[in-house]
């Protein structure tokens, strides 16, 4: 963690329809010390969420209904402000190889699998958010 003190002073945004990994992903956020957490249980109310509180990271499951995760980067991407590009980590609990493609032509930034560690979880951010202040 070169360079890097501190979540307090960011948002997230969580994606992810099962509740019990929202909570999990929840509870690993508060543990590191973001200042705010926002949740949604499907694209479409995270697609609101994330254009209304401009996290600085939002964290989305690819496997979703009636929006999934690659619809939703596809239409973040789409409606964001000019020359902001949030930092999103896709939620996976396997990586195939053409949704693997798919997601980083729709401008995804990282991966992370099922089930989240709070280190697996912070490394990610660390490296995502370390460029961001």
């Amino acid at each position: 963690m070169v360079g890097f003190s501190s979540f307090s002073r960011m948002n997230a945004l969580i994606v992810e329809d099962q509740a019990f990994i929202r909570t999990v992903v929840s509870r690993i956020l508060k543990q590191l010390e973001f200042n705010q957490i926002f949740e949604a249980d499907e694209g479409t109310g995270g697609l609101t969420l994330a254009l209304e509180r401009k996290p600085d990271v939002i964290i989305c499951d690819i496997e979703m209904a009636p929006m999934d995760g690659l619809t939703f980067l596809q239409q973040l991407r789409q409606k964001e402000e000019l020359g902001r590009r949030t930092p999103v980590i896709f939620l996976t609990n396997h990586a195939q190889k053409d949704m693997v493609l798919k997601a980083r032509d729709l401008g995804v930034n990282a991966f992370i699998a099922k089930p989240v560690t709070v280190v697996g979880l912070r490394e990610k951010l660390a490296v995502l958010l370390s460029t961001r202040r």
